[in-house]
This record gives structure tokens, sequence and C-alpha cells, in this order.
């Protein structure tokens, strides 16, 4: 086998099996995602039938690879797999390098990074507290078994209540549901016209139809909030987007398309002005109703949809279903980056060796990772393509990475509790509620 017969099979895999509509994009350097417009579900998916159709094992370490990127080096990496021994590579946590860089850019919750941009511009407060509600945020599963990144029953009332708590500030809807697109959007419009400097207006849109606004999921649709202001030219809109760390201009027509998505609805205001300090007493207030000790929802979740779908007395679901039950896992596992948000702030105060942060950086990456590893080989049982015997074995394997992730992510949430108490401890807080001590009260 060589690198020219890989490349044609990923190009005809692309065609015959993913229906790819970017193949006039195709070139040995077309980059996947960006090129391609491949998201992480789809990658994986080209990986599953390369595995299959070519016999080339892929070891879990590829899910996580940032040299496997255009064709040419997705081939050059299968090429090495082909021929050597690929067992050494199996586990996920081996290459974990790029794990700091890869949380610097990392992307972990839209309606949160919004409204922590205000505050870190200011030097007062610290928007860091604020990610504690992102770890264990509800993780929804709709009525079909399937993981649910978005739905229109869920709010953000936890999160604008407690940025109230925190910093003061008010998040209030201006989006109306009992009213028409329209007229939402002449709402928009009027308040984008009337807005102050210090305010700060968010909407949700579909990115899916913005797609010169590139980036790693590509879901159809996504729905994403970002923040809107008005330019000197009345055809375009000045479009922050905190959560990919982008801003720029966009065509106006363009985005008000995205915003009239049957897919979106959604749109807050808040004023930065209205920041004031948080106090420590507040925060651990914040971290204790944030932190749960008995259990990982996302991972309860993960293994809830499993069962279903390889449950042969459940009518309504069927195996063949479950890589598309788990399509949204990529979008929903970088919540877990949250921690590193935690243990940044605990350890600012109380000093910490900076190996000892590194180390727990490339737990919570390895946790991340790991989902990818189960969807991977949900999406090989979906195919139908193997023996039972080949089944049961992935069918343990899934079981078995579903327990590690139990284990890691309690491992991760107990070491941090005792970092948190140590900070509770060195600015005298009352874990217990019954009183908060703070060193006015005692001096």
């Amino acid at each position: 086998m060589n690198k020219t017969t890989i490349i044609d099979a990923i190009k005809l895999i692309l065609e015959k099996e993913l229906n790819n509509q970017k193949l006039h994009h195709f070139t040995p350097s077309a980059r996947l995602n960006e090129d391609l417009y491949l998201d992480s579900v789809q990658i994986m998916q080209l990986l599953v039938h390369i595995e299959l159709t070519l016999g080339i094992d892929i070891p879990d370490a590829a899910l996580n690879n940032d040299d496997v990127a255009t064709v040419s080096s997705l081939a050059d990496f299968l090429l090495t797999q082909s021929n050597t021994d690929t067992s050494k590579s199996s586990d996920a946590t081996d290459d974990l390098s790029q794990a700091q860089e890869e949380f610097e850019d990392i992307k972990v919750h839209c309606f949160v990074s919004c409204l922590c941009e205000s505050i870190k511009v200011n030097p007062n407060v610290d928007h860091r507290p604020f990610y504690f509600g992102v770890w264990d945020a509800e993780v929804l599963v709709n009525q079909d078994h399937h993981l649910a990144y978005h739905s229109d029953d869920i709010n953000h009332d936890d999160f604008r209540e407690w940025y109230k708590k925190l910093y003061g500030v008010t998040v209030t809807s201006w989006y109306c549901e009992t009213l028409s697109k329209q007229e939402n959007l002449h709402t928009l419009q009027t308040l984008l016209a009337q807005k102050s400097e210090s305010e700060n207006i968010m909407v949700m849109l579909d990115m899916y139809l913005l797609p010169e606004r590139e980036n790693k999921f590509n879901q159809n649709p996504f729905p994403h909030y970002v923040m809107l202001e008005e330019t000197n030219d009345p055809t375009t809109w000045f479009m922050h987007d905190p959560d990919f760390r982008w801003e720029g201009i966009q065509n106006k027509s363009q985005v008000i398309a995205a915003i009239e998505s049957k897919a979106v609805a959604g749109g807050y205001i808040f004023d930065s002005r209205d920041i004031t300090p948080t106090s420590n007493s507040v925060i651990a207030e914040y971290f204790l109703a944030s932190f749960n000790d008995k259990n990982n929802p996302m991972t309860d979740k993960v293994r809830e949809i499993v069962d279903a779908h390889i449950d042969t007395n459940n009518s309504s679901t069927d195996i063949t279903q479950l890589g598309e039950a788990l399509k949204q896992l990529p979008v929903l596992a970088i919540r877990k980056y949250a921690y590193e948000h935690g243990f940044a702030f605990f350890w600012r105060d109380i000093g910490f060796p900076e190996a000892e942060f590194e180390h727990w950086c490339d737990v919570i990456e390895a946790l991340v990772s790991n989902y990818k590893n189960i969807q991977f080989r949900a999406m090989k049982l979906a195919t139908e393509q193997l023996s039972l015997a080949n089944k049961n074995v992935l069918i343990t394997e899934i079981y078995s990475l579903i327990d590690q992730q139990d284990e890691r992510e309690f491992r991760i949430k107990q070491h941090l509790f005792n970092v948190f108490s140590q900070w509770s401890a060195l600015h005298k807080l009352d874990l217990h509620g019954s009183q908060t001590i703070t060193e006015e009260a005692t001096a």
C-alpha cells in the first residue's frame, strides 16, 4: 500500500460514504476541517471507514492527533500505521504534550463566554469562578435517546442568577418567544441603534449559516451565542464571538439570515458598568452549589444512551443509531476544560507548583479525549460490518472506557475539592454554612 492508494481511498470514502459536498476542494494539501468542512464527528466517521475498508487499525491517539489536519498528513499517518505495530499507541493519554496549548484555544460554553468577556477586562474581578457551573452543566437526552447540544426547553436562568450574585450584573432577556422572528429582529436592531458603550447585546444564531466563520464542529444546525454592534456601514455589523475568540465585520444580511434560522431563538442584554468585585464567600457558595461529588452527569448520560442502544429488547432504539446518538458528544465534552479554570483560580491564591498544575491539566485533557475514544467505538458498532464476537469486544471496551471516565472525573473532583478547602481555609471561610468568617470580622 502506498500514499497515492490511501489518498484515493480517502476521496472515495468522502464521496460514497460521507457524501461530502466540498470535494471540489479535494487535493493532498486540502485541510479536513477548513477546506472539506469535516467536523470532528465526520473525521471519526472517515477513520472508521478507512479502518474497515483498508484494514488499517486506527489507534486512539489518532483521534487527538493535530498532525492529521490535511489529506496528505492523514495519508502519511495511515501509511505509517499500516507498516508498524500500533499496539503501543492505543492509550489516548500517551501523547498529551499539547494539553496546555489546546486549553488556550479550546471553547467551553458560548453563553458563559459572552458574559465573561466584560469580566476579563475588569482588573477588579476574576472571570474564572463563573466557569464552576460549566463542568457539570445540564446534559440533555432527547426522546430518541440521543445526546442534545441544544433544546428549545433549555434556559440559562441559573447562570444569569449567579452572574448577578457574583458580579452584580443583571442579564435581561430581550428576545420574546411569543413574538415573530421579524418582531424580535426589530427589537434587536432598535437595541443596537440605542446601545451605549458599556452595554453588551447577545443573540443566538445558527453558525452553520455563516460558513466563512470556520469552526472545528461544523454542526448543522449549530446554535451559538455572539455579541453584535453596529458599524458606520449600514450593510455590516461588528460581531464579537468570545467563545471562538474571534471578532470582525460581518455582512448584516448574512447575520440576519443566521438569526432567522428556525433552529435558534434567544438574546440577552447586560451592562458591564454595573460590575462589582466578588466576595470570597459568594465564590465559595457558588462552588459548593455547582459541585457534584455524587455522580458525573455527562458520563451517566453516555452510559444511559449506550444501554438503550445495545438493548435488543428496546424497540425504540437500534445499535445502528448509536453513532448518531453520540454525535453531539465532542461539543459537550469540552465543558470539562472548565475544571482547569477551577484549579487555576484557587491555586492563584494559595500558590502551587507549576508541575502539579500541568499534571492535572493532563488528567483533564485525558478526560476530554476519552469521550472521543468512546464515540469512535460507538461509530464502529453502528456500521454493522463486524462479527458478533467483534461487536461484543467493542461493547466491553466502551463500558470499560465509561468506567475509566467515572474514575478519572471523581479523582479530578476530589483533588479540586481539596484545593478549594485549602483556599477556603486561607480566607477563613466556614464551609458548613453556619457563618462566614471573614478577615474583617476577626480584625
